[in-house]
């Protein structure tokens, strides 16, 4: 197929292409959000004020429908500046709090589509005493009988939201840290929309968080709290907790998202970068940007010594009139710390991996325990999903993963204190200026 994209591909760009804007690649270990600008095009596309009412879902074999299956909730929200966003919302069965036709809008901008689909696609807990890893999805997954119904008590800080099907998940937004401020002007204030929904499995209770920022970042987010309940007497697995001659047993922990973008409403003409920042050999001080676009389905690491993380643009708008960029979204990997370590599963031993969206292709292990009506020939996991198929002019989707490690303390009886997983989705070259120098304080 004849790749009609029209892009720079060139591969190495100036340094002061992103020092203007303010960024030192050495004082900062990523690109931050103020790098980019972050208002929004007009654009006419559009997003109408509803969401699907039925829309293809994985169901485990052997299990019945459920009611909640497809019912998705039309939410919007507008901060005080002007900046706005609207998605869809629901409790899946196997998979929890996930959102869909995500769409964001800076101060006197029109709506433009950032995510077509997100969800938390797999966690994994391995814990040191055992040679396998256990996998929370699709079985006994995060929705049904194991999703916590929100209440006022859970959602303190915030409002309930609920669905027309009886789901209730938090709502709550939260003054963050400052947005811009110019010489001799107050500083604007930046605020944040969270919406979150609790999940119990076994003892260990696990949070969705997705948080939606006034100047347009996206952060998924996993914590996971509960109750201790494996305890060894080995030194070499366990951690001491306070009790008499036994260990709480250690673990990893692997959580994985899967991320369908179609920016600007488009499925078919994301590109997809791989970013890097390279150091001079004569003088590490300075450094030029690489880029290089992932092409066919593969699987991708961190490297924090380059600064790698990946960029995911529209082939064919760019920001202002110039035409040598394009809108985009950066995944920032500047979370990731840890490597999961598995015999069995060598997807789970990177940190990225980019495939050709099948709909049958859901969950990153144990996908052959679901059953679909999708035509796609399946496969049991990322390692049969990445098979070199070409992304040229194809729908993609991004599987994105943190690893953590479960140390346990004496803190954490009788209540495990939450351990957090997170990362950034921010937006790039979005438009030709920032709009929030227009907004009101």
């Amino acid at each position: 197929m004849t790749n009609t994209r029209q892009h720079n591909k060139s591969g190495t760009y100036p340094l002061y292409h992103f020092t203007r804007l303010g960024f030192n690649p050495i004082k900062h270990s990523t690109l931050y959000w103020f790098v980019f600008a972050l208002a929004v095009l007009n654009s006419n596309t559009t997003t109408a004020n509803t969401c699907p009412t039925s829309t293809p879902f994985m169901q485990s074999a052997g299990q019945t429908p459920s009611t909640e299956d497809g019912a998705e909730n039309w939410f919007q929200h507008e901060f005080a500046s002007g900046a706005r966003w609207q998605l869809c919302w629901r409790v899946h069965p196997v998979t929890g709090l996930g959102v869909s036709q995500v769409s964001y809008a800076a101060p006197g901008e029109s709506m433009r589509q950032v995510l077509d689909k997100a969800t938390l696609a797999q966690v994994l807990i391995k814990y040191d005493d055992e040679s396998q890893d256990n996998a929370v999805l699709p079985i006994p997954g995060l929705g049904g009988d194991n999703a916590i119904t929100a209440n006022s008590l859970l959602c303190q800080s915030g409002n309930v939201l609920t669905s027309t099907t009886g789901q209730h998940i938090c709502q709550s937004v939260r003054d963050k840290n400052s947005l811009t401020t110019t010489r001799r002007t107050a500083s604007l204030r930046r605020h944040e929309l969270t919406l979150s929904a609790r999940s119990e499995v076994d003892t260990l209770l696990i949070d969705q968080r997705w948080h939606f920022s006034e100047d347009g970042q996206i952060s998924p987010e996993i914590q996971l709290s509960g109750e201790l309940s494996r305890f060894t007497r080995a030194s070499e697995y366990g951690s001491p907790v306070g009790l008499s001659q036994v260990l709480a047993t250690n673990a990893s922990l692997l959580y994985t998202w899967r991320l369908d973008f179609n920016i600007n409403g488009t499925a078919e003409n994301d590109l997809i970068e791989s970013i890097e920042f390279v150091p001079f050999e004569t003088d590490v001080v300075r450094r030029t940007i690489n880029r290089s676009e992932i092409e066919t389905e593969s699987l991708h690491n961190v490297n924090a010594e380059q600064f790698r993380g990946w960029l995911i643009s529209d082939a064919d708008v760019s920001a202002g009139n110039s035409g040598h960029t394009n809108i985009a979204y950066f995944l920032d990997p500047q979370t990731s710390g840890y490597r999961f370590v598995s015999r069995t599963k060598n997807w789970a031993t990177f940190d990225l991996a980019v495939t050709k969206r099948k709909e049958c292709e859901q969950y990153p292990s144990q996908n052959n325990l679901v059953t679909s009506n999708a035509s796609d020939t399946c496969g049991n996991s990322l390692d049969d999903f990445v098979n070199g198929e070409s992304l040229i002019n194809e729908d993609s989707v991004i599987w994105f993963s943190l690893s953590r490690q479960l140390l346990p303390k004496k803190e954490d009886l009788p209540v495990l204190q939450p351990r957090r997983a997170h990362f950034v989705l921010t937006p790039f070259d979005w438009s030709a200026h920032s709009r929030f120098s227009e907004a009101p304080e």
